[in-house]
Parts: C-alpha cells; structure tokens; sequence
C-alpha cells in the first residue's frame, strides 16, 4: 500500500505530548480499553462514522485496529489515543487525508461519554489542529 501522496515525505509520530493529553498509538494490543471506550460511548459516537459502533464486536474492533495501525504504517491516515496526565484514556483523534485529492486531510476527535466530555473534545481538537498545523507539509488544509 502506498502513502498517500502529501505524505509520502512526511513521518508523524506514533507518540507525543500536547498540552492537554498524551497521544498514544491506536493499535491492536489497546484493543480491550478501546473496546471498552468504543462501547461505553456508542451513544455519542453515533453519526461520527456513519451507524458505527452498531454491532460492534470484539473481533471487529480487533480487525479495526490492525487496520488503523497499517493505514498508521503507510501513511494512508492516521490514529491516536488521547490519554490524560494519569493515562486513562479518554478517546481518539484520526488524520484522514483525501483520497483521491491532494492537499486536504479531515480531523476527527471524540472523548468518551464522561464529564466534561463536549470541553475535553473541543481541547483535543483545537490542540491536535495546532499540533498537525506545524507539522504538515505547506498547503494542507486541515478541514472537520
């Protein structure tokens, strides 16, 4: 599989620091917290990725990640866990370039149903837009 073609030059890492959150990698040996998150939030994650997580099952989550780590690997997107300061984690952030488009890349951010959960999403997304926006070739427009 090939990078897309914006980010055939480019190496994002698989872990970094924001201000607010520790981003870790989403991959398959996180799948039972991810599982578990997925899960306990379906109610609002609906509509986020079409009718998913409906019908999720372990399994599928465990395909899911692999899948994400392989698109990780070959620059096709991108996938984070956002953990607080103790760890625990507290949702996701993706990177999907445009297929088919250059210069373009959707940002997608989700918190799991717990207090304060619509204040940590919009941090993480404003942190991780200004995170991507000084790593990111020139003329990419990060779009929502």
């Amino acid at each position: 599989m090939d990078p897309h073609p914006d980010f055939a030059d480019v190496e994002l890492p698989r872990s970094f620091d924001l201000s607010s959150f520790s981003m870790t990698p989403l991959t398959a040996a996180q799948v039972d917290e991810d599982y578990d998150a997925v899960m306990s939030s379906a109610h609002v994650l609906k509509g986020t990725f079409g009718d998913w997580p409906d019908g999720l099952t372990h399994a599928d989550d465990l395909t899911d990640l692999h899948w994400h780590d392989r698109e990780f690997t070959c620059r096709r997107s991108f996938s984070w866990i956002a953990r607080d300061q103790t760890g625990q984690y507290l949702g996701c952030a993706y990177l999907f370039p445009e297929l088919g488009t250059r210069g373009r890349a959707r940002l997608v951010t989700w918190v799991r149903d717990i207090p304060e959960r619509d204040a940590l999403n919009i941090a993480l997304e404003t942190e991780m837009r200004d995170w991507l926006q000084s790593r990111l070739p020139g003329g990419i427009q990060v779009t929502d």
